[in-house]
């Protein structure tokens, strides 16, 4: 049977693997999971997952290696693994609690392989953007900034009442909470990966001393946020995209200092003027801090926030209308995934945001 086969890196080059896929199983599906448990360990708003066929498997070349270049992190359901230098995920294989699966099925980051790799009908085409899944558990998420790519309506499932392989939405420890507050009494906002190594709460603008150039001067009470399209971000997480929210550093409790050390997290310096930090235990991206620009503020992952109002934290974030930094980097990628998103997310942010930035006025 003919077969083709492609290649991935992350962005520090540690992990690098292929597939080889029957092209009769071209291309590959993906799905863009939305549950809390892909949202808490990626720190994006939805991860980018394509089911290899029976028997395909990702193949490393040296010197990279499953056993020397790769974190594991087990949850209920699946064994998941990401670069343990810069904490770029790579995908997971099923699990079940007890058992031994002897053939497990992979689940690979379609964001990691090579620009053209996602275009409909161009010949290098390997993967194909098919649906949302679990939008049920993401209120006010990503999906809704993306309901088509280019002329195709994308679907969305969940799974039906009942039923015993997905646990609902709401019985799931990892979904948004009820408002929480410090012990002042004032509000603040909760961050946390997903096995909690991370853990800290950001407070309202309001709250804070000093010049705050994060803060929105359209809705002072929020802090500015951004999704970011760049290539180093995505090789980084293994996601086509990923939203920051901008704060200061002196809204972070417990006190979080400009090295970025903090529980378990694990820093990496992806340039000379940037440096990231990940869970090095569940391999959530959580921080992002220009060394030139950033002064007191710092980026953070935005798929790691507790909002009651949902995912996009939108009572806490105001997202730059219709705004995505690096946006000719995704485009370059992937077009149409891009372009789209641009689209949803303007319309998304103009009803939004428009009545709340009236009354401000």
């Amino acid at each position: 049977m003919a077969s083709r086969t492609f290649t991935a890196k992350c962005y520090c080059e540690a992990v690098h693997f292929t597939i080889t896929v029957p092209e009769a199983a071209l291309p590959l599906g993906v799905h863009m999971c939305h549950c809390s448990v892909c949202r808490t360990t990626h720190g994006t708003f939805t991860c980018f997952h394509a089911p290899l066929p029976s028997g395909v498997r990702p193949v490393f070349v040296a010197p990279s290696s499953l056993e020397c270049n790769v974190a594991v992190y087990t949850t209920t359901l699946a064994t998941r693994f990401f670069c343990k230098t810069c904490g770029c995920h790579i995908g997971d294989h099923d699990r079940e609690e007890g058992k031994i699966i002897e053939n497990p099925g992979w689940r690979i980051v379609s964001s990691l392989f090579e620009h053209g790799s996602h275009d409909d009908g161009s010949p290098s085409q390997v993967f194909t953007l098919r649906s949302h899944a679990l939008t049920n558990s993401a209120p006010s998420g990503f999906h809704e900034w993306l309901p088509t790519l280019g002329s195709r309506t994308l679907a969305n499932w969940n799974p039906k009442p009942g039923d015993a392989f997905y646990p609902p939405a709401t019985d799931h420890p990892y979904e948004p909470t009820d408002v929480e507050h410090d012990a002042n009494g004032r509000e603040v906002l909760r961050a946390e990966c997903h096995c909690g190594g991370v853990s800290f709460t950001i407070a309202r603008p309001a709250d804070c001393q000093g010049e705050l150039t994060s803060r929105s001067s359209e809705l002072p009470d929020r802090w500015l946020a951004c999704l970011d399209t760049c290539d180093d971000c995505r090789l980084v997480d293994g996601a086509h995209v990923i939203g920051w929210a901008e704060v200061a550093l002196s809204s972070l409790s417990p006190r979080i200092t400009a090295d970025l050390e903090h529980g378990t997290l694990k820093r990496y310096q992806s340039s000379e003027k940037a440096v990231r930090s990940f869970c090095g235990v569940c391999g959530a991206t959580v921080f992002f801090r220009n060394l030139i620009t950033s002064g007191d503020n710092v980026d953070v992952a935005t798929g790691l926030l507790r909002a009651p109002e949902g995912v996009s934290a939108h009572r806490w974030l105001h997202w730059r209308r219709g705004r995505i930094v690096y946006s000719e980097s995704g485009k370059r990628y992937h077009a149409d995934f891009t372009n789209s998103l641009l689209e949803g997310f303007k319309v998304w942010t103009d009803k939004t945001y428009g009545e709340a930035e009236e009354a401000a006025d």
